[in-house]
């Protein structure tokens, strides 16, 4: 008698290289689109990362033990407005321009947080041979 076992698989691993070729196939495809595109599937990634979070208290300490576990980032400080981050798995020097999946999942965050619509901008990037990529928070774009 022969048995199976079946092994649900819930995530994927998606290495560095293979991310930026996926960003380069898109933005060839989409042009600058694709910037949006990728924001709105961290986005997607953002709202999934709050639901494994278990204590509210410790929100961000929380997503970003999360989101280095994930191998997304190496390390990240949150602070109300500014949010710095080490590390960043789309981070490859002077190849993708700025990290637009972790933009759309720390919007997903601050939204949860502070229960209002935000904008994220990337100031600074490892991609353009920074030490680490700055993100800054507005509630108004215009």
């Amino acid at each position: 008698m022969i048995f199976f076992h079946i092994i649900k698989m819930e995530h994927m691993n998606v290495s560095k290289d293979e991310l930026c070729e996926i960003k380069r196939l898109h933005e060839s495809i989409l042009s600058k689109s694709s910037h949006g595109l990728f924001h709105s599937m961290g986005k997607i990634i953002g709202k999934k990362i709050i639901e494994e979070i278990q204590d509210r208290n410790r929100f961000f300490e929380e997503a970003t033990r999360i989101l280095k576990e994930r191998g997304i980032i190496e390390d990240a400080s949150f602070k109300e407005k500014k949010i710095i981050m080490k590390g960043s798995i789309e981070a490859v020097n002077g190849e993708v321009s700025n990290c637009d999946l972790l933009r759309g999942i720390i919007v997903s965050l601050y939204v949860e947080y502070y229960q209002k619509k935000v904008y994220c901008k990337e100031i600074q990037c490892e991609s353009r041979g920074a030490q680490k990529c700055i993100f800054e928070i507005k509630e108004d774009i215009f």
